[in-house]
Protein backbone atom coordinates (compact mmCIF):
# COMPACT_ATOMS: atom_id res chain seq x y z
CA UNK A 1 0.00 0.00 0.00
CA UNK A 2 1.22 3.33 -1.13
CA UNK A 3 0.59 5.35 2.45
CA UNK A 4 0.02 9.23 2.69
CA UNK A 5 -2.30 11.53 3.96
CA UNK A 6 -5.18 14.21 2.61
CA UNK A 7 -3.11 17.48 2.63
CA UNK A 8 -4.06 20.99 3.19
CA UNK A 9 -4.25 23.17 -0.51
CA UNK A 10 -3.76 26.41 1.26
CA UNK A 11 -2.36 28.83 -0.48
CA UNK A 12 -2.81 27.35 -3.59
CA UNK A 13 -3.31 23.48 -4.65
CA UNK A 14 0.44 23.31 -5.96
CA UNK A 15 1.53 23.45 -2.15
CA UNK A 16 0.30 20.51 -1.30
CA UNK A 17 3.00 18.68 -3.30
CA UNK A 18 6.08 19.80 -0.49
CA UNK A 19 3.51 19.22 2.41
CA UNK A 20 2.92 15.60 1.09
CA UNK A 21 7.10 15.25 0.99
CA UNK A 22 7.74 16.89 3.89
CA UNK A 23 5.03 14.30 5.80
CA UNK A 24 7.05 11.28 3.93
CA UNK A 25 3.96 10.59 2.10
CA UNK A 26 3.78 7.56 -0.97
CA UNK A 27 0.50 9.27 -2.16
CA UNK A 28 -1.33 12.10 -1.47
CA UNK A 29 -5.11 13.37 -1.19
CA UNK A 30 -6.60 17.07 -1.85
CA UNK A 31 -8.92 19.24 -2.47
CA UNK A 32 -9.23 20.90 -6.06
CA UNK A 33 -11.12 24.12 -4.64
CA UNK A 34 -12.70 24.61 -1.12
CA UNK A 35 -14.92 21.75 -0.39
CA UNK A 36 -17.70 24.38 1.17
CA UNK A 37 -18.62 26.52 -1.78
CA UNK A 38 -20.64 25.58 -4.88
CA UNK A 39 -18.09 28.09 -7.08
CA UNK A 40 -14.89 29.05 -7.06
CA UNK A 41 -11.94 31.02 -9.37
CA UNK A 42 -10.49 29.01 -11.81
CA UNK A 43 -6.88 27.62 -11.47
CA UNK A 44 -4.20 30.24 -12.35
CA UNK A 45 -1.74 29.39 -14.98
CA UNK A 46 1.10 29.83 -12.37
CA UNK A 47 -0.64 27.36 -9.86
CA UNK A 48 -1.38 24.65 -12.85
CA UNK A 49 2.46 25.04 -13.70
CA UNK A 50 4.21 24.60 -10.38
CA UNK A 51 1.55 21.84 -9.33
CA UNK A 52 2.69 19.84 -12.66
CA UNK A 53 6.40 20.45 -12.37
CA UNK A 54 6.06 19.56 -8.69
CA UNK A 55 3.71 16.90 -9.42
CA UNK A 56 5.88 14.60 -11.61
CA UNK A 57 8.62 13.85 -9.00
CA UNK A 58 5.67 12.90 -6.80
CA UNK A 59 4.31 10.55 -9.26
CA UNK A 60 0.78 11.69 -10.51
CA UNK A 61 -0.91 7.72 -10.31
CA UNK A 62 0.15 8.51 -6.59
CA UNK A 63 -2.56 11.74 -6.29
CA UNK A 64 -6.25 11.29 -5.54
CA UNK A 65 -8.96 14.46 -4.75
CA UNK A 66 -11.73 14.53 -2.99
CA UNK A 67 -14.93 16.17 -4.06
CA UNK A 68 -16.80 19.01 -2.19
CA UNK A 69 -18.65 18.25 0.77
CA UNK A 70 -22.00 19.93 -0.80
CA UNK A 71 -22.55 17.51 -3.93
CA UNK A 72 -25.60 15.22 -3.23
CA UNK A 73 -26.75 13.37 -6.58
CA UNK A 74 -29.22 11.35 -4.37
CA UNK A 75 -30.82 14.60 -3.46
CA UNK A 76 -35.31 14.70 -3.99
CA UNK A 77 -35.04 18.29 -4.81
CA UNK A 78 -33.52 18.89 -8.82
CA UNK A 79 -32.24 21.90 -8.39
CA UNK A 80 -29.34 20.30 -5.39
CA UNK A 81 -29.09 17.45 -8.18
CA UNK A 82 -27.93 20.15 -10.88
CA UNK A 83 -25.93 21.91 -9.32
CA UNK A 84 -24.04 18.80 -7.74
CA UNK A 85 -23.67 17.59 -11.90
CA UNK A 86 -22.00 21.05 -12.74
CA UNK A 87 -19.68 21.24 -9.37
CA UNK A 88 -18.56 17.36 -10.49
CA UNK A 89 -17.74 18.30 -13.98
CA UNK A 90 -16.00 21.35 -12.91
CA UNK A 91 -14.02 19.65 -10.04
CA UNK A 92 -13.36 16.25 -12.75
CA UNK A 93 -12.32 19.10 -15.63
CA UNK A 94 -10.03 20.40 -12.37
CA UNK A 95 -8.39 17.33 -12.12
CA UNK A 96 -7.96 16.69 -15.98
CA UNK A 97 -5.93 19.93 -15.66
CA UNK A 98 -3.59 19.19 -12.91
CA UNK A 99 -3.09 15.21 -14.64
CA UNK A 100 -4.99 13.76 -11.24
CA UNK A 101 -6.67 10.25 -11.76
CA UNK A 102 -8.79 9.66 -9.34
CA UNK A 103 -11.47 11.69 -7.82
CA UNK A 104 -13.17 10.42 -4.53
CA UNK A 105 -17.05 11.36 -3.82
CA UNK A 106 -19.56 10.31 -1.27
CA UNK A 107 -22.72 8.64 -3.01
CA UNK A 108 -25.12 11.37 -1.52
CA UNK A 109 -28.67 10.93 0.25
CA UNK A 110 -32.31 10.39 -0.92
CA UNK A 111 -33.08 11.98 2.55
CA UNK A 112 -36.79 10.51 2.89
CA UNK A 113 -36.86 8.74 0.09
CA UNK A 114 -35.57 5.03 -0.98
CA UNK A 115 -32.30 4.35 -1.14
CA UNK A 116 -33.50 2.52 -4.70
CA UNK A 117 -34.82 5.73 -5.74
CA UNK A 118 -31.46 7.80 -4.59
CA UNK A 119 -29.11 4.92 -6.58
CA UNK A 120 -31.67 5.60 -9.61
CA UNK A 121 -30.52 9.35 -9.50
CA UNK A 122 -26.59 8.81 -8.58
CA UNK A 123 -26.53 6.54 -11.23
CA UNK A 124 -28.31 9.37 -13.24
CA UNK A 125 -26.14 11.84 -12.13
CA UNK A 126 -23.03 10.27 -13.16
CA UNK A 127 -24.00 9.18 -16.55
CA UNK A 128 -25.30 12.75 -16.85
CA UNK A 129 -21.40 13.95 -15.61
CA UNK A 130 -19.23 11.37 -18.16
CA UNK A 131 -22.18 12.45 -21.02
CA UNK A 132 -18.88 14.64 -21.68
CA UNK A 133 -16.39 11.67 -22.87
CA UNK A 134 -13.55 14.76 -22.38
CA UNK A 135 -12.92 13.50 -18.79
CA UNK A 136 -10.44 11.46 -18.04
CA UNK A 137 -10.49 11.34 -14.24
CA UNK A 138 -12.08 8.22 -12.72
CA UNK A 139 -14.91 8.46 -10.10
CA UNK A 140 -14.40 6.49 -6.93
CA UNK A 141 -17.38 6.18 -5.03
CA UNK A 142 -16.44 6.21 -1.20
CA UNK A 143 -17.96 4.02 1.45
CA UNK A 144 -19.83 5.51 3.97
CA UNK A 145 -21.04 5.21 8.16
CA UNK A 146 -24.29 4.84 7.03
CA UNK A 147 -25.01 8.31 8.76
CA UNK A 148 -28.59 10.02 8.28
CA UNK A 149 -29.85 7.57 5.67
CA UNK A 150 -26.80 8.24 3.24
CA UNK A 151 -25.97 5.65 0.59
CA UNK A 152 -23.04 3.52 0.77
CA UNK A 153 -23.31 2.15 4.22
CA UNK A 154 -23.71 -1.09 2.59
CA UNK A 155 -21.26 -2.67 -0.05
CA UNK A 156 -24.55 -3.60 -1.99
CA UNK A 157 -25.31 0.07 -2.36
CA UNK A 158 -21.69 0.89 -3.86
CA UNK A 159 -21.60 -2.49 -5.97
CA UNK A 160 -25.46 -1.32 -7.19
CA UNK A 161 -24.21 1.82 -8.85
CA UNK A 162 -20.54 0.23 -10.37
CA UNK A 163 -23.08 -1.99 -12.07
CA UNK A 164 -25.87 0.25 -13.32
CA UNK A 165 -23.63 3.50 -14.57
CA UNK A 166 -22.76 3.31 -18.49
CA UNK A 167 -19.12 4.08 -17.90
CA UNK A 168 -18.22 1.54 -15.53
CA UNK A 169 -14.56 1.76 -16.79
CA UNK A 170 -14.74 5.42 -15.16
CA UNK A 171 -15.78 4.04 -11.95
CA UNK A 172 -14.01 2.89 -8.58
CA UNK A 173 -14.26 2.59 -5.22
CA UNK A 174 -12.83 4.16 -2.13
CA UNK A 175 -13.13 2.35 1.40
CA UNK A 176 -12.75 4.01 4.79
CA UNK A 177 -11.88 1.86 7.44
CA UNK A 178 -13.83 3.98 10.14
CA UNK A 179 -16.92 4.37 8.02
CA UNK A 180 -17.29 0.65 6.95
CA UNK A 181 -16.48 -0.12 11.42
CA UNK A 182 -19.65 2.28 12.39
CA UNK A 183 -21.88 1.27 9.13
CA UNK A 184 -21.54 -2.25 11.05
CA UNK A 185 -18.68 -4.24 9.40
CA UNK A 186 -16.83 -4.94 12.36
CA UNK A 187 -13.82 -4.98 10.85
CA UNK A 188 -12.08 -5.36 14.46
CA UNK A 189 -13.13 -8.76 14.64
CA UNK A 190 -13.91 -9.95 11.06
CA UNK A 191 -11.10 -8.70 9.20
CA UNK A 192 -10.41 -11.21 6.78
CA UNK A 193 -14.14 -11.70 6.18
CA UNK A 194 -14.68 -8.22 5.66
CA UNK A 195 -11.88 -7.71 3.25
CA UNK A 196 -12.40 -11.09 1.40
CA UNK A 197 -15.82 -9.95 0.58
CA UNK A 198 -14.99 -6.27 -0.45
CA UNK A 199 -12.61 -7.77 -2.78
CA UNK A 200 -14.96 -10.14 -4.02
CA UNK A 201 -17.54 -7.41 -4.86
CA UNK A 202 -15.23 -4.66 -6.17
CA UNK A 203 -11.66 -6.04 -6.74
CA UNK A 204 -8.92 -4.39 -8.52
CA UNK A 205 -11.92 -1.02 -8.81
CA UNK A 206 -10.88 -0.14 -4.87
CA UNK A 207 -8.22 2.21 -5.71
CA UNK A 208 -8.10 4.51 -2.25
CA UNK A 209 -8.45 3.21 1.07
CA UNK A 210 -8.85 6.03 3.67
CA UNK A 211 -6.98 4.57 6.96
CA UNK A 212 -8.80 6.29 10.05
CA UNK A 213 -9.89 5.09 13.09
CA UNK A 214 -13.33 5.12 14.75
CA UNK A 215 -14.21 7.46 17.87
CA UNK A 216 -17.14 5.10 17.90
CA UNK A 217 -17.97 1.03 18.34
CA UNK A 218 -18.65 -0.81 15.54
CA UNK A 219 -22.49 -0.32 14.55
CA UNK A 220 -23.01 2.98 15.68
CA UNK A 221 -23.55 4.60 12.33
CA UNK A 222 -21.37 7.68 13.10
CA UNK A 223 -18.52 8.98 11.58
CA UNK A 224 -16.11 10.28 13.88
CA UNK A 225 -12.60 9.81 13.24
CA UNK A 226 -9.40 9.17 15.29
CA UNK A 227 -5.97 9.00 15.05
CA UNK A 228 -4.76 5.66 14.48
CA UNK A 229 -4.58 3.28 16.90
CA UNK A 230 -6.76 5.53 19.55
CA UNK A 231 -10.10 4.22 18.77
CA UNK A 232 -11.69 1.21 18.41
CA UNK A 233 -10.57 0.03 15.12
CA UNK A 234 -7.56 -1.05 16.63
CA UNK A 235 -3.53 -0.77 15.60
CA UNK A 236 -3.97 -4.70 14.68
CA UNK A 237 -6.33 -4.45 12.57
CA UNK A 238 -3.94 -1.68 10.57
CA UNK A 239 -0.92 -3.77 10.88
CA UNK A 240 -3.29 -6.50 8.42
CA UNK A 241 -4.38 -3.73 6.30
CA UNK A 242 -1.07 -2.14 5.16
CA UNK A 243 0.88 -5.88 4.55
CA UNK A 244 -2.21 -6.96 2.96
CA UNK A 245 -0.80 -8.13 -0.41
CA UNK A 246 -4.03 -7.23 -2.57
CA UNK A 247 -3.95 -3.63 -1.54
CA UNK A 248 -0.03 -2.89 -2.66
CA UNK A 249 -1.35 -0.52 -5.68
CA UNK A 250 -4.03 0.68 -3.52
CA UNK A 251 -3.70 4.24 -2.23
CA UNK A 252 -4.04 4.25 1.80
CA UNK A 253 -4.85 8.13 3.10
CA UNK A 254 -5.28 9.15 6.39
CA UNK A 255 -7.71 11.86 7.38
CA UNK A 256 -6.86 11.24 11.24
CA UNK A 257 -7.94 14.33 12.92
CA UNK A 258 -4.20 15.69 14.07
CA UNK A 259 -3.93 18.60 16.19
CA UNK A 260 -1.26 20.32 14.05
CA UNK A 261 -2.63 19.32 10.00
CA UNK A 262 0.93 17.31 9.77
CA UNK A 263 0.54 13.64 9.15
CA UNK A 264 4.47 12.37 9.87
CA UNK A 265 3.46 10.79 13.00
CA UNK A 266 0.65 8.96 11.59
CA UNK A 267 2.05 7.88 8.50
CA UNK A 268 5.30 6.83 10.47
CA UNK A 269 3.35 4.73 12.67
CA UNK A 270 1.89 2.86 9.61
CA UNK A 271 5.11 2.64 8.03
CA UNK A 272 6.18 1.05 11.33
CA UNK A 273 3.08 -1.55 10.95
CA UNK A 274 5.09 -3.09 7.34
CA UNK A 275 5.92 -6.69 7.30
CA UNK A 276 4.45 -7.60 10.85
CA UNK A 277 2.30 -10.05 9.44
CA UNK A 278 1.73 -12.10 6.47
CA UNK A 279 -1.70 -11.87 4.47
Amino acid sequence: MKLGAHESASGGVHNVIGRAFEDGCESLQLFVKSPNRWAASALTHDEVRLFLKQGGSFGFSNIVAHSAYLINLASPKDDVRKKSVILMKDELSRCDLLRIPFYVVHPGSPIDDSFETGIGRIVQGIDEVYSDHGISAALLLESTAGMGNSIGGKFEHLQMICDRVKRADKIGVCLDICHIHAAGYDITEKYAQIIDEVNERFGDKIRVIHINDSKNPAGTRKDRHELIGKGTVGIETFRSLVNDKRFKDVLGIVETPVEDGRYKAELDLLKSLRNGVKT
